[in-house]
């Protein structure tokens, strides 16, 4: 199957990929749009050929995080960072989970990162509201192939619009694109519950009807992965009604399934059933987009330790900045079957592979066993965390050199297995257990895990961290069920490297309205003068 980028090789294609990241709802770039021929701008939002390949762009833009390599590649992984999966160790991005960033309005965390975030999703919006005005204004197109272009600019949209919502709470929606005539037109307001979920559903319920579950080219919206953000909507509306029948409908469709093993669901480009949607990266190829650095930072620095050499058995190139705090690690112990920390997910062992520096008493083959997670020995367990500590594989790119941080792997955004435990959940909320366990029990059977005979939210919520720590999910997740400043609070990190912070123990730092991240000042600046921050930030 082809990736949705490998045909951007025509000149124009290229030209409208320059239109697409240029035009955004910020006033400096409307300086940069003269730069554009008035031919290149009419192609792209009046012609059939010009809003597919604009839809192709969404898809650019919604890699833009995911590959920026600023903070050394900090930006896509600050959701997990600020959640309680994981320790910060060292690097920027420990920063977040220590609170030092992103948690106040003064900090460079929230002018940098935060920031990001806001300055990313609105574009994608501004970019699919003028795909979407593009395609309802045009007449001279077929009413399928309209339909199609609709659904993913509407998928894109809503996808931006949730993510924006669930971050950052007080957000606006508009259904506009920015012009030259309504630049100056600042939001005054937020936008109400009603107004963001009304167009999530209406998005979304759009897509769904217009989809095929089959997609020509890899990465692209498709049923399955609409079903699946309408289910998440809907449990943040708490209808459990209709999350249940989205993930049902998923489920039974006959198109997506679980792999066989837990090895298969991270091996080679993702292409496979249990994938509803992934961000597609590709070396070497125009429209491949730039590498990034996500297993880098979460593979700790086993190589500085004597007997080991880098390699793609080992996770490959590692700094160890951050990675799965003991609350994790616990959870994936309770059962020594799981194969989820066997090299397949996670790594819990790194391998002695240098014949020349065994240390003494260990052979080739044996586990790094060298350092002690010290509960008062600062050295002793930064040596720990850094070289020994579990990590995770879930990026590793396993075609590059394992001295090389900078990987090509597709990122699962979306995948089937969590569709299970949604459904898992939606189930168990309307009371019918015996299919909130079957789903359930499907997940904990193919890490080869015991299944459960019982289930509550705790359980589904501890198997959802064995499941999808560091897939960008947790944060959200926590929020919803309003569990996210408890949790936090019991579990955040590691007490010993909490303790070792000189900024001081972010438990101690931690407040209830972080749960919004904070609107950072620099947009504040560009909103109407009464628009209102998050609570706690004034």
């Amino acid at each position: 199957m082809k990736n949705i980028f490998q045909h951007l090789i025509s000149q124009k294609v290229l030209v409208v990929l320059i239109a697409i990241t240029t035009l955004t709802s910020c006033e400096k770039d409307f300086l940069e749009d003269k730069l554009l021929s008035e031919d290149s701008v009419e192609f792209l939002y009046s012609t059939p050929e010009g809003l597919e390949n604009a839809v192709v762009g969404l898809y650019t833009l919604n890699r833009n995080l995911y590959q920026d390599l600023s903070l050394n590649g900090t930006y896509p992984l600050i959701p997990q960072a600020k959640s309680d999966l994981g320790v910060g160790i060292t690097g920027e991005v420990s920063l977040y989970s220590r609170l030092l960033w992103g948690a106040s309005l003064g900090d460079f965390g929230t002018t940098s990162g935060i920031n990001a975030y806001w300055v990313n999703y609105y574009k994608i919006v501004d970019r699919a509201n003028a795909v979407i005005q593009g395609a309802e204004n045009l007449e001279d197109i077929e009413e399928g192939r309209k339909n199609q272009i609709l659904a993913e600019a509407k998928c894109m949209r809503a996808h931006a619009y949730f993510t924006l919502y669930r971050l950052f709470n007080n957000i606006f929606i508009t259904t506009e694109p920015t012009t030259p005539q309504n630049a100056f037109d600042v939001p005054q307001d937020k936008s109400s519950e009603e107004e963001i979920f009304s167009l999530l559903r209406s998005d979304l319920d759009f897509a769904i009807a217009n989809l095929d579950y089959a997609t020509p080219q890899f990465g692209r919206w498709a049923q399955g992965a609409a079903r699946h953000l309408r289910a998440k909507v809907a449990m943040w509306e708490n209808d459990w009604t209709e999350a249940a029948a989205q993930t049902d409908a998923i489920i039974t469709s006959g198109s997506h399934s679980l792999t066989e093993t837990t090895a298969e669901v991270f091996a080679g480009e993702l292409d496979h059933s249990e994938t509803l949607f992934a961000i597609n990266f590709e070396r070497q190829t125009i429209g491949g987009g730039n590498p990034h650095i996500m297993n880098w930072n979460m593979v700790s620095s086993y190589a500085d330790a004597p007997g080991l050499i880098q390699s793609v058995e080992n996770g490959g190139a590692g700094a160890g900045f951050i990675s799965l705090n003991q609350y994790t690690i616990d959870l994936l112990n309770e059962d020594p079957n799981d194969t989820r920390k066997n090299g397949t997910y996670y790594i819990f062992e790194y391998l002695y592979n240098d014949e020349t520096a065994v240390p003494a008493g260990s052979e080739l083959g044996d586990p790094l066993d060298l350092y002690e997670n010290s509960e008062d020995d600062q050295n002793e367990f930064m040596l720990y965390y850094r070289r020994q500590n579990p990590g995770i594989i879930k990026f590793l790119d396993e075609t590059v050199e394992p001295t090389d941080r900078n990987h090509f792997k597709n990122i699962m955004i979306y995948r089937l297995a969590e569709t299970y435990l949604i459904g898992a959940e939606a189930h168990m909320m309307l009371n019918n257990s015996a299919k909130a366990l079957e789903y359930l029990n499907a997940v904990r059977t193919r890490a080869n895990t015991a299944p459960v005979n019982s289930i509550d939210l705790e359980t589904i919520l501890e198997e959802r961290a064995r499941e999808l720590a560091f897939e960008g999910q947790r944060w959200f997740t926590l929020k919803r069920t309003g569990l996210l400043y408890d949790y936090l609070l019991d579990h955040m990190n590691n007490d010993n490297m909490n303790e070792s912070y000189p900024e001081g123990n972010p438990k101690d730092i931690l407040r209830e309205y972080m749960q919004n991240w904070p609107i950072p000042q620099q947009q504040m600046d560009l909103l109407g003068p009464n628009y209102p921050q998050n609570d706690g930030y004034n």
